[in-house]
């Protein structure tokens, strides 16, 4: 049980910290062409893509991403030592 908890911490840990940022859908206007024009623009050549502008992070965005995992850790810390003093306490009633 321990090391599944161990090994879920890790991942969670991993993919916290290797994370990427968000990638924001850009909407294209609908136009209304026929058929010739759909299949003439086809051979034409693409127009460039426009550039991505960086994301640019906030402070307190910055500031969650370092405390995630620190929080994860701690909860999962907190489970392990909740469980250990339970067991230890079933421990002491079946010997009184």
């Amino acid at each position: 049980m321990k090391k599944i908890l161990i090994l879920m911490c890790f991942f969670l840990l991993t993919g916290s910290l290797f994370s990427c940022g968000f990638i924001c859908a850009q909407t294209t206007p609908v136009s209304n062409q026929t058929e010739e024009a759909k299949h003439t623009q086809q051979f034409q050549n693409p127009p460039p893509l426009p550039e991505i502008t960086p994301y640019p992070r906030s402070k307190l965005e910055i500031i969650q991403y370092i405390l995630l995992p620190f929080a994860i850790g701690a909860s999962i810390w907190l489970i392990l030592r909740l469980d250990k003093e339970e067991l230890e306490e079933k421990g002491g009633e079946e010997e009184g």
